[in-house]
């Protein structure tokens, strides 16, 4: 029923529930003492923005270039532009093939 997705499932009798710890990019980087973040790709079935919430210092601070997927939500288009420019104005976006790139010229 949900083909073409990540995973689909085919009407189980029962489902089981599981609780997942999660934590943000911010956390992460600084509690494994990271120095450097070049890179991000995300392509994370609508939790894009969720992700740049998370992750707003690595934005301002490391300023890495970003490809992320912008066709799960209708406006991801719209608000992940924005989520990243709050973060770091200094970005410059461009969209292609579904997909947001963004980079900071040095």
């Amino acid at each position: 029923d949900n083909i073409g997705q990540s995973s689909f499932i085919l009407k189980p009798k029962s489902f089981q529930k599981q609780i997942i710890n999660t934590v943000t990019l911010d956390d992460w980087v600084k509690q494994n003492n990271i120095q450097r973040v070049d890179f991000i790709k995300a392509d994370i079935e609508g939790a894009e923005r969720l992700m740049i919430e998370g992750a707003k210092w690595v934005l301002n601070t490391f300023g890495p270039k970003l490809s992320i997927c912008i066709y799960h939500l209708i406006d991801d288009k719209e608000v992940l532009t924005r989520l990243i420019k709050k973060a770091n104005p200094n970005y410059k976006i461009e969209y292609r093939w579904g997909k947001l790139y963004a980079w900071i010229e040095k």
